[in-house]
């Protein structure tokens, strides 16, 4: 009879044992299902963002680096610039081209959240200090353009040997500047194929 009553207790024992054991690895197969749910619903999130960043980067940049080209063109030209309508008139496609620069950056907040996701090589710091030599560049053409329109004789060829001085400085530094936005066009470029898997 004890025996029996043994046995009865054993195998209700076992049998609870087996409900707790399978009922712990049910809840482990859950966990670890939704963890790896919850780990690539992230991971394709940072995929879709990094996507959405780096085609804004490439586009932006990409406009950026026509603005940029068309700039060099026009300043380049400054041998055929020496009226005062021609020298106005570049005048105005610079606060055209300055515009359309503010406008681009405005729109397009995610522009700067590049090197977030990316190892590009031209900083937000050397953005900034980029952009500010540009200004001060920019300023020195003025001031020249400004003073040949007020002098006469002699003065005025030595101000246009410093305004094509002026403009050479400022042309090196745009494209200084051109060169470095197409090595982060590259950069992206690539990273993009690489995450799809794709050659470069």
């Amino acid at each position: 009879m004890a025996d029996n009553s043994t046995l009865i207790a054993i195998s209700a024992f076992s049998g609870l044992a087996g409900a707790l054991l399978t009922q712990m690895i049910s809840g482990l197969f859950a966990y670890f299902s939704e963890r790896r749910k919850y780990n690539n619903g992230v991971r394709d999130l940072h995929r879709a963002k990094k996507i959405e960043i780096g085609e804004n980067f490439y586009y932006i940049t990409g406009e950026k680096m026509t603005i940029v080209k068309k700039n060099i063109g026009y300043w380049k030209n400054w041998n055929n610039s020496r009226s005062e309508a021609s020298l106005d008139y570049l005048k105005k496609e610079m606060i055209t081209f300055k515009a359309y620069i503010d406008k681009l950056n405005e729109e397009n907040w995610k522009y700067n959240l590049i090197s977030l996701y990316y190892n590009v090589s031209f900083t937000s710091s050397e953005v900034l200090e980029a952009n500010e030599q540009s200004h001060l560049y920019y300023l020195s053409v003025l001031d020249l353009m400004d003073k040949i329109k007020k002098a006469n004789g002699d003065e005025t060829e030595v101000l246009y040997q410093q305004y094509a001085i002026a403009i050479f400085d400022m042309c090196a530094h745009y494209e200084n500047v051109y060169e470095k936005m197409k090595e982060d066009m590259n950069i992206v470029k690539n990273q993009l194929l690489t995450d799809f898997g794709l050659t470069v």
